[in-house]
């Protein structure tokens, strides 16, 4: 007797069409859960063919059913199988994507080998694991211009047409041909701004600046962002060994991708941008809703792509913001591990520690409250290395040359530092009373 293995996320047996009601059931799950399923009827639930009469309305009756009972329509193949002793079964199967799937007006979801009623929860999350939401909601602003993101795109090469046509294949039109959320968010009036918030300390009790990134299209907003954190990147030099080890702050590339990914990835119907805050310790990179609802956990740290705004990410692909679908996760985790990321209530966290404490909260307390980021970290860097030139504090803190030239002076105005000795031969000291 032929045995075709046992059930599982993507595969349901019934004895017989007897039970086509409890297969649909089934299949819709799937659909719900992988996309993809297949109920095989003749066969029992260990797996062994037993085999079922086919009338010359059998195979109409399950496709009638498919399609008077499934919302919304799928279109399912019907295969009748002969097992190697003559039996015959009934393979039907499907593919579709439009989620959420429901049978009679009730959706269900594929758990091992059973079928459970769908959560309210559930729903919610599967709709905005839809990328269709963006692409379908209509913007309440519909005198748009692109001209940020025409720019771009001819930038890297390609070819842009002011048409209706040009705009639907780039996904800036819902079916109706007006604009969506996705064009608001692309265009030159987008009014979602990206913040970016460095506290006093390891928690969010004491702001000390916040920069807000707004007014232009989203993808110059988020280059915008990656360059104003990159300046912040700082690089410790160990010269106390036989061999000179540098080490950053934070690894830019794991910063970028996770950065870039909560942009793509934001649930922008729920009107709330992605945001990054600093602190002493780390770097936190908030965006809001979930990994996709049908993503395993295996499957998102192994980079499996799957990318809730689809037509999005091709945008960010097309101006060279990605490399490709799959890739920021396992850039991240590679650096920080999987414990980076959190998943809780509807809003995902990648956090990115630091291997020591930035510079700069050194000197963030009473006697100095009026130090600036960048003078903190350059009189940190000072009073590590005294005899340094002012080209190796630059090296040292990772800020330009021409902005510690114009630190140093500054700091010595304020009586906080002063120099000893010649150009050549002196060293710098810190006035520790200012």
């Amino acid at each position: 007797m032929l045995n075709v293995g046992r059930e599982d996320e993507s595969k349901e047996f019934k004895e017989s069409t007897v039970e086509l009601e409890k297969g649909l059931v089934s299949l819709t799950a799937m659909l719900n859960k992988h996309c993809k399923g297949e109920v095989l009827f003749g066969v029992k639930d260990n797996g062994d063919v037993i085999g079922q009469d086919i009338g010359k309305n059998t195979l109409r009756s399950i496709t009638q059913s498919v399609s008077n009972f499934i919302d919304p329509h799928i279109t399912p193949t019907v295969t009748v199988l002969t097992a190697e002793d003559g039996k015959k079964y009934i393979s039907l199967t499907a593919e579709a994507h439009d989620r959420p799937y429901l049978f009679k007006g009730t959706a269900y979801i594929r758990s091992g080998e059973e079928d459970r009623k769908a959560l309210h929860s559930d729903l919610r999350r599967m709709l905005l694991s839809s990328g269709d939401m963006l692409m379908e909601t209509e913007s309440k602003n519909q005198d748009l211009r692109f001209d940020e993101l025409f720019d771009l795109f001819k930038s890297h090469g390609l070819t842009v047409n002011k048409t209706r046509s040009f705009y639907n294949s780039i996904g800036l039109l819902n079916h109706e041909g007006r604009f969506n959320i996705q064009a608001e968010i692309l265009s030159d009036q987008n009014i979602h701004p990206l913040t970016v918030a460095i506290f006093n300390g390891n928690d969010k009790t004491s702001l000390l600046m916040r920069r807000d990134f707004s007014g232009h299209s989203l993808l110059l907003e988020v280059k915008s962002v990656l360059d104003y954190v990159e300046t912040m990147n700082e690089k410790f030099v160990d010269v106390t060994g036989p061999a000179r080890k540098e080490t950053d702050l934070f690894d830019y590339p794991a910063f970028r991708e996770a950065w870039v990914n909560a942009c793509v990835h934001n649930n922008w119907i729920g009107q709330i941008p992605p945001s990054i805050y600093i602190f002493d310790d780390r770097i936190e990179i908030l965006s809001y809703g979930d990994k996709p609802y049908w993503l395993s956990d295996e499957g998102f740290f192994g980079g499996e792509s799957m990318p809730v705004n689809e037509s999005l990410m091709r945008t960010f692909i097309s101006v060279g913001l990605s490399e490709h679908t799959g890739h920021g996760v396992p850039v991240v985790t590679r650096a920080y591990g999987e414990a980076a990321y959190e998943f809780t209530g509807g809003s995902v966290k990648v956090t990115l520690t630091f291997p020591r404490k930035r510079g700069a909260s050194r000197y963030r307390d009473s006697t100095l409250p009026s130090l600036k980021e960048n003078e903190a970290l350059v009189l940190e860097a000072i009073k590590a290395h005294p005899n340094f030139t002012l080209d190796e504090i630059a090296e040292l803190t990772g800020l330009g040359r021409s902005t510690v030239g114009k630190i140093v002076p500054s700091l010595r105005k304020a009586g906080i530092l002063k120099r000893k000795g010649s150009k050549r031969d002196g060293e710098w000291a810190v006035n520790e009373n200012r």
